[in-house]
């Protein structure tokens, strides 16, 4: 026998019309405390993670319906939602943008997508269906709404009106902000500030190659100073520093420094800096993120990057991260590992100091010293190569 689920709550319409609230958003202090006492009850139960996530998995795999109340829910209606993807991290998760009188109030996950749905919907899902399944998404990615409307969201471009440090700022139109950019000129008053076209002044691609491996000559002592200076004395002024030629050429003293550029603008960015003006300085927010895992992966497998087939994994390490914390991909990875839990012999170990979410819900808690995780894990490694417990056959494939 199974009970029908009740609908929520008909929030009343406000008496005195405060605030212009519609009645599908008011809420009473009545139902405020009802809705907190079914949360707070839903996260008593998660102790019982294994468990509950066989439920979930078995009577409601994944999907989360947005019901219409009695007054009618206004955002499950495909005319008012916008399919887009989220940039609060760069694992890029697709979201749907709920919009009611042409403002955004709510981010939910994009049902289509495998990376915000297990199993997502079929991509011939009808509009009118797909706009009643939300996918999940992160805290983050649901604080999309509190970004994009910040007041403080920088929407002009910002030029110093005082010393630095002073945090003076004044708008300029886009405009004046290339004309300066480009050309120059005494722009914070404190003297002349060189423009892009005072600072691209080597352009012949043969003398930049032949500059660059004489540099490195000089900085192996394969080639004195001095030997530099006289076969490049036609050139020196195209160096930032003759006395210090590793610093390169002056085109060099432009910086791009970016923020998350996702894919395509990065290439068009990365094109214009190396390739067309001729300097080496590109940073993005990997330049800084991110490059512990890049450059290891990048030394074991040859790739700069790899993650578990959690799909079809039956044990996984997690070594000091996890999947119920802030890691790198945590909407798609979640669901990932709590499916296995639920449909399957599923089992993961995580080896950390301290006793995280995804700790408290391992199958193994290994709670080493901190700063020894490097002893730790050499210590596997002998052990795998002593009780030759590795795949051999493998390892010796081409």
């Amino acid at each position: 026998m199974t009970e029908k689920v009740k609908e929520p709550p008909v929030a009343r319409k406000q008496q005195n019309g405060k605030n212009g609230q519609d009645a599908a958003f008011a809420m009473t202090r009545r139902d405020f405390m009802k809705t907190t006492a079914l949360v707070g009850g839903a996260a008593a139960m998660a102790g019982g993670l294994p468990w509950l996530t066989r439920e979930v998995a078995e009577n409601a795999p994944g999907r989360v319906f947005a019901q219409s109340s009695a007054s009618g829910y206004p955002l499950n209606k495909p005319e008012s939602v916008i399919y887009s993807i989220c940039l609060n991290c760069h694992t890029a998760c697709s979201i749907k943008a709920k919009v009611q009188d042409g403002v955004m109030v709510k981010i939910d996950g994009n049902p289509f997508s495998p990376m915000n749905l297990l199993p997502h919907l079929p991509e011939d899902t009808p509009l009118t269906e797909a706009a009643k399944v939300d996918g999940k998404i992160c805290p983050k990615g649901q604080a999309g709404v509190q970004i994009a409307y910040d007041p403080y969201r920088v929407r002009k471009v910002l030029k110093r009106a005082g010393k630095r440090g002073e945090n003076k700022w004044v708008s300029i139109p886009f405009d004046q902000f290339i004309d300066e950019v480009v050309n120059g000129g005494d722009l914070f008053g404190e003297g002349h500030v060189d423009g892009l076209k005072d600072i691209y002044k080597l352009r012949d691609p043969e003398l930049s190659k032949e500059l660059a491996a004489d540099s490195a000559a000089v900085a192996s002592g394969e080639m004195s100073l001095d030997e530099f200076k006289q076969k490049h004395a036609d050139h020196l002024d195209l160096l930032i520093d003759p006395d210090h030629p590793d610093l390169g050429p002056v085109n060099n003293q432009f910086v791009f420094m970016g923020g998350r550029v996702e894919h395509g603008r990065k290439e068009l960015a990365k094109r214009f800096t190396y390739s067309s003006f001729g300097s080496v300085n590109f940073y993005l927010h990997t330049t800084i993120c991110e490059q512990s895992h890049h450059i290891a992966s990048k030394m074991m497998t040859g790739k700069t990057h790899f993650k578990p087939d959690f799909l079809n994994s039956e044990f996984v390490i997690f070594f000091g991260t996890g999947a119920f914390e802030a890691n790198f991909g945590p909407t798609p990875m979640t669901e990932l590992v709590t499916d296995g839990i639920a449909r399957r012999n599923f089992k993961f170990a995580v080896i950390d100091p301290r006793l995280s979410k995804t700790a408290a819900k391992a199958w193994k808690w290994v709670p080493i010293k901190p700063g020894a995780d490097g002893a730790l894990a050499m210590g596997m490694i002998r052990w795998i190569i002593e009780n030759e417990r590795y795949d051999e056959a493998y390892l010796r494939a081409p």
